[in-house]
């Protein structure tokens, strides 16, 4: 015992002569640190980068116009008794989506300016856009109905969720990443965020296509077969 004794207190010794020393200025300056150690500063309005606010206002748009044709038919009429061309039919049906649209841009625009108060310029560059795309939006909804009925309604929304997780995540396969980049949502994104020619460009091309896309699939309701005549009668 006393020989374990004399070692504990020769180790002791050795460990206390390794042991740092700090004078009072290094004392307080490592007291400060320790105390407080990490400060992360960061905006409250900056959760997803500069992005947020226009990736945002584009999803409402789509789901906005999304929601105009489950209370509004793609194609009103029947486009086998219907008078009207089959162009004729497909403006009457989005028409008052595209105004429900372009509404919708106006008020997303002035709650954006709200939330985030822009200057004059930025904001009318922001709000113009916001139109478009709520017009172009009404194009697309109402020829996914047109075309695919009920089921092109899921489709629009699986096209806002990903726009959303392709917005939002850094970190998605480049499959995904490609696939949002060629829907309809990508260049109201990029114009939402700097207005420029190709991003006006691409809505104009979506919705030309998608109104094109609704009038022959009305024009192909449009016919009949002999059997299915004779069937009716």
């Amino acid at each position: 015992m006393a020989s374990g004794t004399g070692d504990l207190a020769d180790g002791l010794k050795s460990a206390s002569t390794s042991l740092p020393s700090f004078d009072e200025q290094q004392s307080t300056r490592l007291a400060s640190v320790i105390a407080d150690p990490v400060k992360a500063a960061a905006e409250s309005d900056a959760m997803f980068g500069p992005t947020a606010i226009p990736l945002l206002s584009a999803v409402v748009l789509w789901f906005g116009a999304l929601a105009s044709f489950i209370a509004l038919r793609a194609v009103p009429g029947n486009p086998l008794t219907s008078r009207r061309s089959s162009f004729g039919m497909v403006l009457r049906g989005f028409w008052p989506a595209a105004a429900l649209g372009a509404g919708q841009g106006v008020l997303v625009a002035l709650i954006v300016q709200i939330i985030a108060a822009y200057d004059a310029a930025t904001w009318w560059g922001f709000a113009g856009f916001a139109v478009l795309a709520g017009v172009a939006f009404a194009a697309v909804n109402q020829a996914l109905v047109a075309v695919l009925g009920g089921i092109g309604r899921w489709i629009s929304a699986l096209v806002g969720v990903v726009a959303v997780a392709t917005g939002l995540i850094s970190t998605i396969p480049g499959w995904l990443a490609g696939l949002g980049a060629a829907m309809p949502t990508a260049p109201a994104l990029g114009g939402l965020i700097v207005p420029n020619g190709a991003a006006l460009a691409g809505l104009f091309v979506w919705a030309v296509l998608s109104l094109g896309a609704a009038t022959l699939a009305v024009a192909t309701r449009r016919t009949a077969s002999t059997k299915s005549v004779l069937a009716t009668a």
